[in-house]
């Protein structure tokens, strides 16, 4: 059996948990020898099956922030088959204040060597309306900031495609959860 933590130290950019915990802002405990640290997730993945953990540490805390009111999340994926690992997948966090995003974090599973922090379409979002072409432009820049192979679950270019249209998909189920 999985667990959060064990998703998160095993730095697979393939499985669910780490995009959502980008998604989501999160932060790591790691606890070994020399004590305890405190990883924020932005920069715990380091390359594919690498992240910060030092050789005698474990994950001991995951540390989720509670969203402020009017915030709302989604995880849209694309498998060959249930259970299966993503072709592409996005994880969105909204929270809204004034019908405008506060804060947005969106996180992309299976298409880097490590989960990908949409840093470029977070950004372009905050103070902004979620209208359709904020959404699309967000969706556009996300596929940009995404980093696929081709490989057996399909190419490149098709993969960025995937990130775009599911991209929009998390934004616009984050945008109604978070209740306009």
């Amino acid at each position: 059996m999985a667990t959060l933590a064990g998703n998160l130290a095993h730095g697979d950019p393939a499985n669910d948990h780490p995009a959502t915990m980008l998604a989501l802002r999160a932060e790591i405990v790691a606890s070994g020898p020399q004590g305890e640290r405190i990883l924020p997730v932005d920069g715990f993945f380091v390359t594919l099956f690498t992240t910060q953990l030092e050789h005698h540490e474990i994950v001991t805390e995951v540390r989720i922030p509670v969203p402020p009111p009017r915030s709302g999340g989604a995880y849209f994926k694309l498998e060959r088959k249930v259970g299966d690992f993503a072709t592409a997948a996005v994880a969105a966090q909204l929270a809204i204040d004034g019908g405008k995003v506060q804060s947005a974090g969106i996180g992309l599973t299976n298409v880097g060597a490590t989960p990908v922090k949409a840093a470029k379409a977070e950004e372009f979002l905050r103070r902004k309306t979620l209208d359709e072409p904020n959404i699309a432009q967000a969706a556009q820049l996300a596929a940009e900031d995404a980093q696929p192979s081709s490989d057996l679950r399909g190419p490149e270019e098709y993969k960025r495609g995937l990130v775009k249209e599911l991209t929009r998909r998390a934004l616009t189920r984050a945008y109604q959860r978070a209740g306009k």
